[in-house]
């Protein structure tokens, strides 16, 4: 199971949930009846879904009001990865980039891909190790390997980039 969002709050009285999502398709990923994973194993189904603030926010036909719905804060959201379409050559699930281990193209380890950032054209990884981070955008420019099986992306460092 691949995690998409997590339900953080309640919006209205009606059941909707707030969503802080971690997915790269969420037209897809909650699209009307689409069958989400609670992490408990309950299943729920989509029956709306819009964005707002970088927010998602989705009815599910299984919540009626407001009490069901505060039920479900905390709980994570997963699909199944059978779900999940085939990708082109050269493009990656977000679940496959995140704890990736990071090198640089000298083969020194710089840390873990801790978060993804959407930036409007590419993504931006961020690179966390002990208490420090820099961002790495995810472009050919920067990104010269990745390997979901192993979890390792090899980049081309350059002066200025952390």
């Amino acid at each position: 199971m691949i995690k998409v969002g997590t339900i953080i709050n309640t919006h209205g009285l009606k059941g909707e949930c707030k969503i802080y999502l971690v997915t790269d398709d969420v037209k897809d990923r909650f699209a009307k009846g689409r069958i989400l994973h609670l992490s408990d194993g309950r299943k729920l189904t989509v029956s709306s879904f819009r964005m707002q603030k970088g927010f998602g926010y989705a009815k599910f036909e299984e919540i009626k009001d407001i009490d069901d719905a505060e039920k479900l804060k905390t709980f994570d959201l997963l699909i199944a990865k059978e779900a999940l379409p085939p990708l082109e050559k050269g493009t990656y699930y977000y679940h496959e980039l995140m704890d990736c281990t990071v090198y640089d193209d000298k083969g020194d380890e710089c840390g873990i891909v801790s978060d993804i950032l959407e930036t409007g054209k590419h993504i931006v990884l961020r690179i966390s190790k002990d208490q420090n981070s820099f961002l790495l955008p995810f472009v050919p420019a920067f990104i010269l390997e990745v390997d979901p099986e192993t979890k390792k992306i090899i980049f081309k460092d350059m002066e200025g980039l952390r």
